[in-house]
């Protein structure tokens, strides 16, 4: 499981590193594409096995539905990290998510999220505002 919530920077070779706690999950390899609201997900390779599966239950008679699959697969990229815990992002990702220098690294439960700092404060308040207020329709356990 991937927690909480890191600051990091692009280094001039477009490389992140991944904190400490989420290296073991990811020593046998990575794949990044792109993620909803602009950002990038990160899967270790073992999971990435479940997502590709709930996406081919997606129907192909379905325009939105296909399109997704294919952005989700045609920008994903396999990595693995180096022996200091970096990966490099890809060109047309940091493109996509506005990654320029400052990252923040945010452990999204069975997946790593890679945002654009500014953004990523900026969705994290008004997310925050809204959480504040939410009724849940359904028990989640101690809240």
């Amino acid at each position: 499981m991937f927690l909480g919530e890191y600051q990091h920077s692009l280094d001039p070779k477009g490389r992140v590193i991944f904190p400490a706690a989420y290296r073991e999950r990811l020593n046998e390899g990575l794949v990044m594409t792109v993620g909803v609201d602009n950002c990038i997900t990160v899967h270790p390779v073992a999971d990435w096995q479940r997502v590709i599966a709930g996406l081919r239950e997606l129907r192909s008679t379905d325009r939105r539905e296909r399109m997704f699959m294919r952005m989700m697969t045609s920008m994903a990229q396999s990595e693995s990290l180096d022996k200091q815990g970096r990966v490099t992002i890809p060109a047309r990702l940091r493109s996509y998510a506005g990654l320029e220098r400052d990252v923040t690294v945010v452990g999204a439960d069975t997946k790593i999220e890679l945002w654009d700092a500014q953004r990523w404060n900026s969705y994290r308040d008004r997310a925050m505002a809204d959480f504040a207020q939410t009724d849940l329709p359904f028990d989640i356990g101690g809240f």
